[in-house]
């Protein structure tokens, strides 16, 4: 149903589940260190004879053995095996550095490896594995872990024997129950304006997803259990089932809805698929899904303290035909409420081992646009159309230094004002084939598509559009600004800092004037920009003004204190009941 492109880092592919089982390296014995390990593999794309590791039938599991190679060096395998006796028809493990990755696993196959294990000179598994010179020699798999992970492994190897599967662990163990980021219902969006969720009824989320047994064994009663905190407290704790699921079966569970009268800072939504029997591989048995309300719109996680959004890769265009743009859509009901001030975009440029380390940030123009969308939306997979696209403002930002994947904000000329019932399309655009756009997995909106027919992010290389990346799901990591309208216009050097309290409230309100004198206006709105209250106050030098709140139904609200200097003070209110 996609239409999609290719990744920038297509030479490296993290452990990720797929259609069937999970590709892993998971040590089975001995139980003191027994478990899956995050790894990163190679694949024949990037200039290996590699067997494919997402098939099952590719699996190997065996006992690990270093494999020495003479020098001085530990276990770099950049020469022949001086061990082959001890490294035959096992899994051999080196260490990574002075050479190719692809010599170390020649040399180690030429031995009667089976596979290959490669230990990492750091914890960071997010590096291209490119075959090298004799990438197209090697036929056995060849997996990495981190420092970190082959340190704990080695202290054990050192004392006992160690066991292990490399590969998808599809049947490989009687008991295995899965879930996946592309199984689940999430939120529309990431990170939301809370203005637009301050009334009953104007955000829900709707919850339920697949499980599956990639076991080789029956499953009795399987559950799908979801929790939900909003900082920290839980506000959500649902479970349903089913009463068997056999092997390499699926089932969608729904769990009822979750609703709030009012959404407001950091929600976390945890997934976990549970049986009474023990799970073989437990890394797989939970997701867990942010969710933030303040002033942004993302489909890509954020910053819980600074709401920007977060990116995990970066992506370009395999064949660059440029400009190359990554967008997200917005709509909604009441989007009157609220006027969009620019765009947040995390870009890098290639800077590993593979690339020029000459490529900086520094002086490349990143353009941002913001369009009314009027074509008609058949479902979440709807591209735009040149007529559909209604240009409504632009803006521009120049990197001054060399910010890699940092998000950057891109204002707009003026303050856009959003209209009720429409539709927009917001992008940032580049102009080179170095250029990468800032991309994070973590939220898949697949089995949204049959909820909710609205498309979220969208990207176009030259003059042809996308609805997605091949074998990537996510969302680009860019989010839009806005403010509720009725505050534009205020000047920064006209407001003063108060701090009411106590803040969260019931009944009362406390707020220090702060050498304030003479008439003042104070106006309470709720979030969604009614006025709910207006009063006139008289205030005198260091006085603390009492405001009774008894009136107002518990929720967040904004306070606006306009003095009679010209001065002002916003501030934001918490109102239990």
């Amino acid at each position: 149903m996609r239409k999609q492109l290719l990744t920038l880092f297509s030479g490296l592919m993290t452990a990720a589940a797929f259609a069937q089982g999970n590709v892993v390296v998971q040590v089975i014995t001995p139980s003191s260190i027994a478990g899956s390990y995050s790894n990163a593999y190679a694949v024949a794309d990037d200039g290996w004879s590699v067997p494919d590791l997402t098939l099952p039938e590719n699996a190997v599991q065996n006992e690990l053995v270093f494999g020495y190679d003479g020098s001085t060096a530990d276990s770099l395998g950049c020469e022949a095996l001086v061990n082959g006796s001890e490294v035959a028809g096992k899994i051999a493990v080196i260490y990574r550095g002075s050479c190719n990755f692809s010599l170390k696993a020649l040399n180690a196959q030429n031995e009667g490896a089976l596979a290959v294990l490669l230990i990492s000179n750091g914890d960071d598994l997010n590096i291209a594995m490119q075959g090298g010179d004799y990438g197209l020699d090697v036929t056995i798999p060849v997996v990495m872990i981190s420092q970190t992970s082959g340190a704990q492994i080695r202290a054990v190897m050192e004392v006992e024997p160690v066991t292990a599967i490399i590969g998808n662990n599809y049947g490989a163990f009687p008991n295995n129950l899965s879930v996946d980021a592309f199984d689940f219902l999430v939120p529309s969006a990431a990170a939301y304006p809370r203005a637009l969720a301050a009334n009953a009824g104007e955000f829900f989320v709707s919850l339920g997803g697949f499980v599956h047994n990639f076991g080789s064994a029956d499953q009795g009663t399987v559950r799908l259990h979801a929790t939900v905190t909003q900082e920290g407290a839980e506000i959500y704790n649902e479970v349903a089932e089913v009463s068997s699921l056999a092997p390499g079966d699926s089932a969608f569970i729904s769990l009822p809805d979750l609703n709030q009268d009012m959404w407001d800072g950091n929600y976390e939504i945890t997934y976990m698929v549970e049986s009474d029997l023990e799970d073989a591989f437990i890394e797989d048995n939970t997701y867990t899904i942010p969710l933030h309300f303040a002033d942004m719109l993302s489909y890509a996680p954020v910053d819980p303290i600074t709401s920007k959004p977060i990116a995990d890769i970066s992506v370009v265009p395999a064949e660059f035909e440029g400009p190359y743009r990554s967008c997200i859509a917005m709509n909604g009901a009441n989007l009157g409420r609220l006027s969009a001030t620019g765009m947040y975009f995390t870009g890098r440029t290639p800077t590993d081992e593979v690339e020029p380390l000459d490529s900086a940030l520094t002086g490349r123009l990143v353009a941002s646009y913001a369009y009314l969308w009027t074509d008609v939306i058949a479902n979440a997979f709807t591209i735009p159309t040149d007529g559909g696209l209604a240009t409504l403002d632009n803006g521009s930002y120049t990197y001054t230094e060399n910010l890699q994947s940092e998000p950057v904000f891109i204002p707009f000329n003026e303050p856009i004002n959003l209209a009720n019932g429409q539709r927009y399309l917001f992008c940032v655009e580049t102009y080179e084939s170095i250029f990468r756009h800032g991309w994070n997995e973590a939220i898949d909106y697949g089995q949204n598509a049959d909820y909710i027919a609205e498309p979220t992010s969208l990207i176009r290389d030259g003059a042809t559009w996308f609805n997605g990346w091949n074998g990537l799901g996510g969302a680009p990591a860019i989010s839009v600004e806005t403010v509720v309208t009725t505050s534009i216009g205020i000047e920064e050097n006209d407001r003063v800092e108060l701090t009411p309290f106590p803040n969260p409230t019931r009944d009362h309100l406390r707020i220090p004037m702060k050498g304030q004198t003479g008439a003042a206006a104070l106006r309470i709105f709720s979030l969604d920009g009614q006025l709910v209250s207006e009063q006139k106050v008289a205030v005198a030098g260091n006085e603390t003004m009492n405001v009774d709140l008894t009136g107002l139904s518990a929720g967040t609200y904004q306070f606006h204190m306009d003095f009679e200097n010209g001065q002002r003070s916003d501030f934001r209110v918490v109102v239990t009941k």
